[in-house]
């Protein structure tokens, strides 16, 4: 009874130390504005119609002031001339009362009146109109027919919404959309009204009550056929697809509940009400706003093929969605988590041969891809994030994950999941809190772990040759020949003797030339470079 007290205590008191680490890592990496503002919750009232792509906004910005300041800025595009497009902002109130405000250089600067200076939180009521140049995409379905949907990633929700358009800024939210009565509307959290007009519109309310970083903050306004799938631990799950492909949509959304489940037993609760898969207008081929999932139109085709992007998407509901990476630089806690646990989901549902033959399959995409680009996964110098969609994200940081894996065991490495997701649930983190976690489960240094991995460039391309003078004896030349620095890693080998049998070494690489001996079991007919496929490397004759 005491060693369970005491065990109780540790944990208690490691999950108070990871959480004050957590606030003060995320007050050291903000910029000023960051340190000033919260943006707790956004009301947005949208206004749509089918004659213009002009749309009417209200924004209510409740706003917490960690310290005294004069202005509060948020992110807004504002009108351009050349090309038409961009918002006219007409008011900005707080509990009626107007207030000054700028509106340049795509930031909206609120002047707070001495009155509200030293207030701790503020709620600002903007009004403003305008045709969005991106961000919330009005076009036509591969159907001819009209639709708006929202599509933020990765700073692109200040084309139509007023925001802090960060991703270390979480907030709760709502959205109020009137649209004409011929459309339905999906949105982030739980559906609390609908109303029709006698003026041929409807209001659809949904609410949000898990803060949600910008990207993630969506709307999907089209003529939809919808499919209630029935529920997993309470949470509702649904179908949405264009009403011209219905029969073949709801077939191939039929992995709908699947991943669900999976993920929820292997990593923790799901964080949010209802889960919604979507066949949308996204520019991507899936997108993983929180529990409103869109899929690009082309998910619907008849071949029920897209399990692992349903996989993929799902697993974002955990890694990026309720655990966000605090700036964009750090995507690979996003990608790279999803890109893996979809490879851990086909092991389960899909075999080991197939798991195995996946990752050599991304491993030959990160070969190719640093012949290219010559980076590391976390790449401070990109300012165009849309660039950091690249396999060091996705594939490189999954195999980051794998190798983390096979170094600290299953059982190590699946608690360091559930306790990072615990730890971070519906905030924010960096890569340095993810390798805390890690380190308390493990109880191991695995600071050259991560920094060899993710934040130099490449991978270790090795020379691997034997001599047998004698049966009983072989040597192994292992020689790393990548430029500039060298890797440490296992590496396994598996010797195949010309009788048939085979053995396994797993030999320690710490230098450019490492000469390993070792006893032999007869004569050597082959031998086969890390037969397990447990490491990111490249082979050269």
């Amino acid at each position: 009874m005491n060693k369970l007290f005491s065990c109780f205590i540790r944990q208690k008191l490691l999950l108070l130390f990871l959480i004050l680490s957590s606030f003060l890592s995320k007050a050291q990496n903000h910029s000023e504005r960051f340190t000033t503002l919260d943006a707790l919750h956004y009301a947005f009232e949208i206004h749509l119609n089918d004659t213009t792509n002009r749309i009417e906004g209200k924004t209510i910005a409740t706003i917490k002031l960690l310290k005294p300041t004069n202005n509060i800025v948020l992110d807004f595009v504002n009108f351009n001339d050349s090309t038409k497009m961009g918002m006219i902002v007409s008011s900005v109130t707080e509990n009626g009362n107007q207030l000054q405000f700028s509106h340049k250089k795509n930031r909206l600067t609120i002047q707070l009146t001495q009155k509200l200076i030293d207030k701790k939180e503020v709620s600002l009521e903007i009004n403003y109109s305008g045709i969005p140049a991106d961000g919330l995409i009005i076009s036509k379905n591969k159907f001819g027919d009209r639709t708006f949907f929202g599509d933020n990633w990765p700073n692109r929700a200040r084309f139509w919404l007023p925001t802090i358009d960060h991703p270390s800024d979480k907030a709760t939210l709502e959205f109020l959309v009137y649209a004409p009565n011929c459309y339905q509307v999906v949105s982030n959290g739980v559906l609390v009204e609908k109303t029709n007009s006698t003026t041929g519109t409807i209001l659809t309310h949904w609410k949000e009550s898990v803060p949600l970083a910008t990207k993630l903050m969506v709307i999907g306004v089209a003529r939809f056929a919808v499919q209630y799938s029935g529920s997993y631990r309470n949470i509702p799950v649904s179908k949405w697809v264009f009403p011209q492909n219905r029969e073949i949509g709801f077939a191939d959304y039929s992995f709908d509940k699947k991943a669900l489940k999976f993920y929820s037993e292997r990593i923790g609760r799901y964080s949010y009400e209802k889960l919604a898969h979507v066949q949308s207008k996204t520019r991507y081929g899936g997108m993983e706003n929180a529990s409103c999932i869109f899929y690009s139109e082309r998910s619907v085709n008849g071949n029920n093929s897209d399990e692992a992007l349903f996989a993929h998407e799902t697993a974002h509901q955990w890694f990026g969605n309720s655990v966000t990476e605090q700036n964009w630089h750090h995507i690979w806690l996003s990608e790279g988590f999803a890109t893996y646990l979809t490879h851990i989901y086909n092991q389960h549902f899909h075999g080991e041969n197939f798991f195995r033959d996946e990752m050599k399959n991304d491993r030959r995409r990160v070969i190719a891809y640093s012949k290219r680009n010559f980076a590391p996964i976390i790449d401070t110098t990109v300012t165009n994030y849309n660039r950091l969609l690249n396999a060091n994200s996705y594939q490189k940081a999954s195999w980051f994950l794998h190798m983390l894996r096979e170094k600290l065991g299953d059982k190590i490495f699946f608690a360091g999941l559930q306790s990072y997701y615990n730890v971070y649930k519906n905030s924010t983190a960096l890569t340095a809190d993810f390798r805390k976690i890690m380190e308390m489960e493990s109880g191991e240094n695995l600071s050259t772990f991560f920094h060899q991995w993710l934040w130099q460039s490449g991978q270790p391309q090795i020379q691997v040759s034997f001599k047998q003078k004698a049966e009983n004896k072989v040597r192994f030349d292992i020689k790393q020949v990548q430029p500039n620095y060298f890797f440490t890693f296992p590496l396994e080998i598996e010797i195949q003797y010309k009788n048939g049998e085979t053995e396994l070494k797993s030999i320690t690489i710490k230098d450019r030339e490492t000469v390993y001996s070792t006893s032999a079991r007869g004569k050597i007919e082959s031998i086969i470079i890390d037969p397990k496929t447990k490491l990111l490397f490249e082979l050269l004759q």
